[in-house]
């Protein structure tokens, strides 16, 4: 999940009803079409497909931001859509996602828009962009009606976190409204009490529900040039804001494998982590799972042990789980998981006649003794070394010894190690 926060939320404010019913951080590889990743082509135009671009969006305030990638809109070319998981028809929902604009036109057009079930026309709640001074303001309409737009000039080429607010109302048929907040630092913990624009009411009859996503690419000579990322769709501020916080993820080599360490400032609707493995930074397999805590509003720590048998540079991701099955991944930890070194000697060469060289690689620095002992145990050679911390080498004149098999022994400390070695 895109995790959004700057407080940690009081117990009351938790709700364990709040859904998340959509999450898209555009994982998915740059320069590749949405349609290519779970989007679909709402009508005949494919020219100018809406696009993944490198890299995704930042935000103070996500402590997941710059997780993916992100997706580029512009003028004349493909719209999509994409299915919500939960198909909402009473209560609020909101829409939020980071925006940063590049240009916008005088006209001002519509980039994004709620869609009802099986359709792929009856757009609601639009979200438009229009220039204004040296840098633009945002606006919404219902449906079909004229949008009204903010007075708060935003900069080009600035991330905004925006969210947008829409209430179905079951009083009439006429009555459901849209509203816009927009923030350039933090996320409150509770809704703000004032909004960028709206509540806006139309008189076009309401829309049934919400149940798809569109982003759209509008005409020439209206529409802006924009990127968007971390769209998140859910029915409460909180888990808009706070699904979970995540406060540290570490990863690092123990004796039984690597340990992975992580703790939640707090928690919304989490069933879970699935802990995920890569070997090439990549691909990920999952290799365990941490159940959650569902809804806290304190500190929570967690550990998992992976006991792998593979070495070199080992990444590690969490795959958080809501409850209602919206998921999103945490930022990537890694270790270095090398062979550990041991003790080892290397005679050159073997069989020997002559000089011995001998090769010893040790875990500390000090004396050693150095013996050569025959199938009898008799000592031919007793000698004693200064090793160093890692390999040290030594020469030994074995002139005097008889043909014959023997064993190295070379004694440090509580260290003894042994090898055979023939002279011929």
């Amino acid at each position: 999940m895109k995790k959004i926060l700057l407080a940690i939320l009081t117990v009351g404010f938790l709700n364990a009803n709040a859904q998340n019913v959509f999450n898209e951080d555009f994982n998915y590889t740059a320069s590749q079409a949405l349609t290519a990743n779970n989007w679909t082509q709402i009508s005949t135009v494919a020219t100018n497909p809406i696009s993944v671009v490198s890299p995704g969006l930042t935000y103070t305030g996500f402590t997941n931001s710059g997780v993916g990638n992100a997706a580029a809109l512009t003028t004349s070319g493909q719209d999509v859509y994409r299915d919500i998981q939960s198909s909402i028809s009473s209560g609020d929902v909101y829409l939020s996602f980071m925006l940063n604009v590049s240009a916008a036109q005088a006209n001002g057009d519509y980039f994004m828009a709620m869609v009802p079930a099986g359709s792929t026309s009856s757009f609601f709640s639009r979200f438009f962009v229009k220039s204004s001074s040296t840098g633009y303001v945002l606006g919404v309409s219902k449906w079909t009606e004229t949008a009204i737009y903010g007075t708060t000039v935003l900069n080009f080429n600035t991330t905004y976190f925006v969210v947008i607010k829409y209430s179905f109302s079951a009083t009439t048929t006429t009555d459901d409204q849209a509203s816009v907040y927009v923030l350039s630092s933090g996320i409150p913990s509770t809704e703000p009490t004032s909004t960028y624009v709206g509540p806006t009411a139309g008189t076009a009859t309401d829309q049934a529900n919400f149940s798809r996503l569109t982003l759209r690419q509008g005409s020439s000579s209206n529409a802006a040039t924009l990127v968007v990322d971390g769209i998140r769709v859910s029915t409460n501020w909180a888990t808009t804001s706070l699904p979970v916080q995540f406060k540290s993820f570490t990863a690092s080599k123990g004796d039984n494998g690597v340990n992975l360490k992580w703790a939640t400032a707090s928690e919304s609707n989490n069933k879970g982590f699935e802990v995920q493995r890569s070997v090439n930074g990549a691909k990920y397999q999952t290799v365990g799972f941490v159940r959650g805590n569902g809804n806290s509003s304190v500190v929570k720590t967690y550990t998992f042990t992976d006991a792998l048998n593979t070495t070199g540079n080992i990444c590690y991701r969490l795959k958080q789980i809501d409850f209602d099955g919206a998921s999103e991944h945490s930022k990537v930890a890694c270790v270095n998981v090398e062979v550990e070194k041991t003790t080892g000697v290397i005679t050159t060469p073997n069989p020997f006649n002559g000089s011995l060289h001998i090769k010893y690689n040790s875990l500390t620095e000090g004396t050693a003794n150095v013996q050569i002992i025959d199938m009898l145990g008799k000592t031919h050679q007793n000698t004693n070394m200064n090793v160093n911390k890692g390999e040290t080498t030594l020469t030994l004149d074995t002139d005097a010894l008889p043909l014959g098999i023997y064993f190295i022994r070379i004694t440090n400390g509580t260290e003894v190690t042994t090898q055979r070695i023939v002279k011929k």
